[in-house]
């Protein structure tokens, strides 16, 4: 979590602004903080919102570090879309610091989620349509003249993250049940591995946070677990270093699987893993081809 001085720096060194509902024929002024929020803000905003996405590809929530330009665009949104479930531990104190608690809204709301305090909830297709929703919902009570337009883009959003829940489930039936088990990075694939029917057996760093490293107690035992289950892949992310999952691959004859899922962050553009449907189609070849080996 950010400290106070650090915010404070940040907001000092930003302009002024008073936010309030846009002028006829201004665009609605969105934040989004994460790539996911971005994707789902951007998809069914359109050419109807100025849009600033905080984070970048590859980049954690947790990794956020407030700038002065990240600050100037929180002070100045009309309408800040956060993911929520705990993930942006750093915002309540950012805008306690610069206001605008009543303009963020929490796109995790009606999603139910793990008790393990996994904030990762988009990693489940129907979680994903019910950040879509509260997207939907939150931009045209900010906007209520394009409302319309937002339920339109909306729905199409929607229809492409069901062909994707279908697609997913596909891919997975296509992996012998005694096969579905699932070692990775860190342990943030969960809503995932719970609505498509994997088996989560242990992550290299056991716990959501890869900020510290796992002790040799916890690698010998993942060891031993990957070895008694017969474990064959292990599954490396986006966003964290494969260095261990690498010495644990080797030290188990599991394959180690390079081509990184998404699970903190989108894909870059290009990357085919840049929206919600497509990191969902995207993760879930990777793992059926991981674990047939193909």
């Amino acid at each position: 979590m950010l400290g106070g001085v650090l915010i404070a720096a940040a907001v000092v060194a930003c302009a002024a602004a008073d936010p309030s509902e846009p002028a006829a024929g201004e665009r609605l002024r969105v934040v989004a903080t994460t790539t996911q929020v971005g994707s789902v803000a951007r998809g069914i905003g359109g050419e109807a919102i100025e849009l600033t996405v905080l984070l970048k590809p590859g980049i954690e929530a947790h990794d956020f570090e407030l700038t002065p330009a990240a600050g100037a665009a929180l002070e100045q949104a009309d309408l800040i879309l956060v993911s929520g479930a705990g993930l942006e531990d750093w915002l309540d104190e950012t805008l306690e610091t610069i206001g605008g608690a009543d303009r963020a809204r929490d796109l995790s709301a009606g999603v139910s989620l793990l008790p393990s305090g996994d904030p990762h909830y988009w990693l489940s297709a129907p979680n994903a349509i019910v950040m879509a929703e509260n997207a939907r919902d939150a931009l045209a009570e900010a906007a209520p003249d394009d409302a319309d337009g937002f339920a339109d883009r909306a729905d199409v959003l929607i229809e492409r993250l069901e062909a994707a829940d279908a697609e997913v489930r596909a891919m997975i039936d296509e992996v012998p049940p005694d096969a579905r088990r699932i070692v990775t990075d860190h342990d943030a694939l969960g809503y995932f591995i719970d609505e498509y029917g994997l088996v989560f057996v242990g992550s290299i760093f056991p716990s959501l946070d890869v900020s510290s490293e796992p002790s040799a107690q916890e690698i010998e035992t993942l060891v031993a677990e990957i070895r008694d289950q017969g474990v064959t892949a292990i599954f490396t992310e986006s966003s964290v270093n494969p260095r261990l999952a690498a010495a644990v691959a080797e030290e188990t004859d599991a394959r180690l699987v390079d081509e990184p899922i998404y699970t903190d962050s989108l894909g870059p553009d290009g990357s085919g893993a840049d929206t919600l449907d497509g990191m969902l189609v995207h993760n879930a070849r990777v793992i059926r081809d991981g674990l047939l080996g193909s």
